[in-house]
């Protein structure tokens, strides 16, 4: 049996009563070589005291200023003490054996940079929340199979994927300082993608096993356009900051002007039914990354000259799908209407 050492990494915002949900299921963990470490990211709840009092054995980094999730997650794995990170979010619950599948996938295929497990619904625990994310011509990423039924045959093969969902992923903490963490000019949105990008372009695979189910409540973020400010603003710039960061120069030049025009598109038809203040948002994220383009430009040199090992082609060969319209239509302007995912 495998004993490698893994620090479960919970970034926590204000989070009491997440974690009062979460560590009771971690508690139950079968995996033993365990750490739990708590980055407790400027709460102004009463969670460090929850913690103290109630889990005296966890261990707790305390930083006063809020700096966001990625910085949050940096200052954690630099403390962690696993040889491997399990990335989690406060506002999971996990299963008993979920740990095991995971490391063992990593461990034994020295190919794999990063393993992301089943991850469901909280309030509906047959419904996907999550098995990964594909690139697509759009520059909007595939959420394949979500909300669909988590016992179907096809949502239980393992994949390739383009990304994993930040709300659980493993990998070796050597991988994620080598390729620099996560990017904290994204503050939080698309870093786990900009992320997993880098770690494709190194010439590892990101594996989704469906051996191992967490559950999820975020459930609710996949339509951007209904989200506050803030997030709609994140989403936009960094989706454009990663693509220049990450993509071959002949692939930007192709998928750059659809994304842009497609954004374009959804911030007029924001603007139509009256969301001014989305569609303000989002024309902000959408040229917001311009001021900043001279430090992308440098991120990007040295992506490209000294993590980069392989081409687009072969990179995108087995992480791209492209979903039908009724797939953006569905997911843009109907988000909570049933949607029945076929093919693939």
């Amino acid at each position: 049996m495998n004993t490698s050492k893994v620090t479960v990494l919970i970034p926590n915002y204000n989070g009491k009563k997440w974690l009062e949900g979460l560590l009771p299921t971690l508690k139950k963990v079968s995996y033993k070589n365990l750490e739990v470490l708590i980055v407790n990211n400027g709460s102004t709840d009463d969670s460090a005291e929850f913690l103290k009092e109630k889990y005296p054995n966890i261990k707790v980094l305390e930083i006063k200023k809020n700096r966001g999730y990625a910085g949050a997650n940096n200052l954690g794995v630099k403390r962690a003490t696993g040889k491997y990170i399990l990335f989690l979010n406060n506002d999971t619950n996990v299963t008993p054996n979920f740990l095991e599948p995971l490391v063992e996938k990593i461990e034994n295929d020295k190919t794999i940079g990063a393993v992301q497990p089943q991850i469901r619904n909280m309030v509906d625990k047959n419904a996907i929340d999550s098995i990964g994310s594909f690139f697509t011509l759009t520059g909007f990423l595939y959420h394949y199979g979500y909300f669909q039924n988590a016992t179907e045959k096809k949502y239980n093969k393992e994949l390739s994927i383009y990304s994993v969902k930040g709300a659980c992923y493993l990998m070796k903490k050597k991988d994620y300082l080598d390729l620099g963490g996560i990017d904290e000019s994204f503050v939080t949105y698309v870093e786990e993608s900009d992320l997993c990008h880098r770690i494709l372009l190194s010439g590892k695979k990101i594996i989704y096993t469906p051996k191992s189910v967490v559950y999820h409540y975020g459930g609710g973020d996949m339509n951007v356009m209904t989200k506050s400010e803030v997030v709609i603003f994140r989403s936009f710039r960094n989706r454009f900051v990663s693509y220049i960061k990450n993509l071959s120069f002949k692939k930007l030049l192709f998928i750059l002007p659809i994304h842009f025009a497609l954004c374009e598109i959804l911030i007029f038809m924001s603007f139509l039914r009256g969301k001014f203040k989305q569609a303000f948002a989002s024309q902000v994220g959408v040229l917001g990354w311009i001021p900043s383009l001279p430090s992308i430009l440098k991120k990007r040199k040295y992506i490209q000259s000294h993590i980069r090992k392989i081409s687009d082609e072969v990179l995108f060969s087995s992480v791209e799908r492209n979903p039908s319209l009724n797939y953006y239509s569905h997911f843009f302007f109907n988000p909570e209407g049933k949607f029945n995912e076929k093919g693939i």
